[in-house]
């Protein structure tokens, strides 16, 4: 597996509670215009508000599937990859502050993120999680796919422009 969808999941993982925030927002409110029928008096039908209620329900599922997938391949790496992945990438952080924080070279801190995106790609492919897998899974989610189309055309990667 290469780091294309695995950086994607990390990235996207420190955006769920935004992406989560969104769909409870689009779900509450087409459920709310159920009362009073607001839907059909904006010519939306029962049938089509439902089926979008069903389709945000089963993008937030596809959400909460990433989360588990992202923390289960984090517990399974070394306890040094996993900090500098969820200092760099999840909090965001800048090389020089996670050089300053564990007080290693800033060199350093890149050889020890590249390896540690690497170990993390690996979790997840023992865990059975390919890139076909996530292609087929996230390839098209509105949520997902921008991130990683961004990921894909960047040529040097940044977590923190995301």
């Amino acid at each position: 597996m290469n780091k294309n969808w695995s950086n994607t999941a990390l990235v996207a993982y420190s955006l769920l509670p935004k992406i989560v925030r969104e769909l409870n927002f689009g779900v509450k409110t087409r459920v709310n215009s159920t009362f009073k029928s607001r839907h059909l008096k904006i010519g939306v039908s029962n049938e089509q508000l439902i089926g979008e209620i069903l389709e945000m329900t089963d993008q937030k599922r596809r959400i909460v599937n990433l989360r588990y997938i992202v923390a289960y391949a984090l517990d399974r790496i070394s306890p040094d990859d996993k900090f500098i992945l969820e200092e760099r990438i999840i909090n965001k952080k800048t090389f020089q502050n996670i050089s300053d924080e564990s007080g290693v070279a800033l060199r350093t801190v890149f050889r020890r993120l590249a390896n540690a995106e690497l170990a993390f790609s690996r979790a997840l492919s023992r865990a059975g999680y390919s890139e076909e897998w996530f292609e087929t899974e996230y390839g098209n989610d509105k949520y997902i796919s921008p991130i990683h189309e961004r990921i894909m055309s960047d040529k040097y990667f940044v977590a923190k422009n995301l």
